[in-house]
């Protein structure tokens, strides 16, 4: 796009915005730009030609109309969480949803309608004031629609399945601009391919009758970290042969902390029955050797709160994902040896969810496109990096641990990848979506022929 074009383009956008100063909106000469621009991966290079924050649904309808009958190009945020920079592009304009963040509940059907933007926290804090929560993500920032429609995994996989699984209708803005209700073709592309269709500017999701949790952080005996790999994993496999009950899940990582390299092991159970929580929790605890337990009563948007203290609030890098059906002796094997070798700046993370076979989410359905539906251990690689200095190696890093588990058993690994934490030059949509790819690619022709939403996570 030539600079010519970009002046234009928002010499048309400011006299529309003119007309509707209900429009909040920044540009780069704006005071408020940088910090709302900010998003969890640093783009200082990136820079929108200006952001728009429709306060309403109805405004934001307005405002994507605008775009689309203009044919001004835009990207679309919600969290701004995402890890591989897809949320702004250099010189296009940018619809900001965070304002869209109303929460309507139906206790007597046990669902909510939520507005496009909200945080997870948000969320999560609104559902516990009636006593319920839903499937989220771990930490607080990340967008929720944006975080479900592509998969969502969580803490609560196991007992209420993803959250994919979790959105029942949708309002999106489609190609021409309307505002529709997803009838059940729609609805079922909006379940793992998300944004490719409109923007989704509000879903109603299933709750849970969920107040107090048991959650917190097995820090084990990390000196010998590959010594705690294969202790750990040798022993969750047993255990998890032998059955683990669906209220119970385990996220293991790795950080670096003041005290050097921990394994660790985030632990959240999601039923009442806190003394059958509590000796699971000790079953866990005795895998391997345990140096600090946090594990305690809380809520879950208290939960929320403390595992993201684990993850900085602003960085630089990207994600490396890969998912393997179980974690053999050989991943345990390269897991091990890529701890060893992790760098030791302070915001890498290591991490692994597991959607466990007993999940709701588990199985096949013929109403959704999301294909990773068998069991299986879903790797983030977070290869970010506080200092710029080490962003080289630590980018190095990670490429490498994906590519040795690559290089493990294809039998165990998913053809299927986490579209969020997909680098785009890695996707391939016929391996993400499997059979329901021809489908989707046909019913891009038919609602997006012209590309409107071409900056969304699936690109044709």
């Amino acid at each position: 796009m030539t600079l010519e074009t970009v002046r234009a383009n928002l010499q048309k956008l400011e006299e529309f915005l003119s007309r509707h100063p209900e429009i909040q909106h920044v540009t780069s000469s704006s005071p408020e730009y940088d910090s709302t621009r900010a998003t969890f991966v640093a783009r200082p290079d990136v820079t929108p030609s200006a952001i728009v924050r429709p306060p309403t649904i109805e405004d934001a309808v307005s405002i994507v109309s605008f775009l689309i009958t203009n044919k001004i190009e835009f990207t679309v945020r919600v969290g701004g969480h995402d890890m591989l920079s897809r949320t702004f592009k250099d010189m296009i304009v940018g619809v900001d949803l965070r304002l869209i963040n109303h929460v309507a509940i139906d206790e007597n059907h046990l669902t909510a309608r939520v507005g496009g933007g909200i945080l997870i926290g948000d969320l999560s804090r609104k559902l516990h004031e009636h006593g319920l929560a839903t499937a989220t993500g771990t930490i607080s920032p990340v967008g929720y629609v944006g975080w479900a429609m592509y998969g969502g995994y969580g803490p609560y996989s196991t007992q209420f399945g993803l959250g994919v699984d979790h959105i029942i209708a949708a309002k999106i803005i489609n190609a021409q601009g309307a505002l529709v209700e997803a009838d059940a073709d729609l609805l079922k592309a909006i379940r793992g391919a998300g944004g490719a269709f409109g923007v989704l500017v509000e879903v109603t999701i299933q709750v849970h009758r969920l107040d107090k949790i048991l959650a917190g952080v097995l820090f084990l005996k990390s000196d010998d970290i590959s010594a705690a790999v294969r202790q750990y994993n040798e022993g969750y496999r047993r255990l998890s042969a032998e059955g683990i009950p669906a209220a119970l899940t385990i996220a293991q990582a790795a950080v670096n902390t003041p005290q050097g390299l921990a394994l660790l092991l985030l632990v959240n159970w999601s039923s009442p029955d806190f003394e059958s929580g509590k000796i699971w929790v000790d079953k866990i605890s005795r895998l391997a050797p345990v140096v600090l337990n946090t594990v305690k009563e809380t809520t879950p948007p208290g939960w929320l709160e403390e595992a993201g203290r684990l993850v900085p609030r602003e960085t630089q890098g990207r994600m490396y994902t890969i998912n393997a059906k179980a974690i053999t002796n050989e991943v345990v094997d390269v897991i091990s040896t890529h701890l060893q070798r992790m760098p030791s700046d302070p915001h890498i993370i290591w991490n692994m969810h597991e959607l466990r076979r007993s999940s709701p989410s588990a199985r096949p359905r013929s109403d959704a496109v999301f294909a990773a539906r068998e069991g299986h251990f879903m790797f983030e690689i977070v290869s970010i990096a506080e200092k710029k200095e080490n962003l080289d190696s630590v980018l190095a890093w990670g490429k490498e641990f994906q590519e040795a588990l690559y290089k493990t058993d294809p039998d165990n690994i998913l053809a299927a990848t986490y579209l969020s934490m997909t680098a785009p030059d890695e996707i391939d949509l016929t391996k993400v979506f499997g059979e329901h790819y021809e489908l989707l690619r046909e019913f891009k022709q038919s609602h997006d022929p012209h590309g409107v939403f071409s900056n969304g996570y699936v690109r044709f």
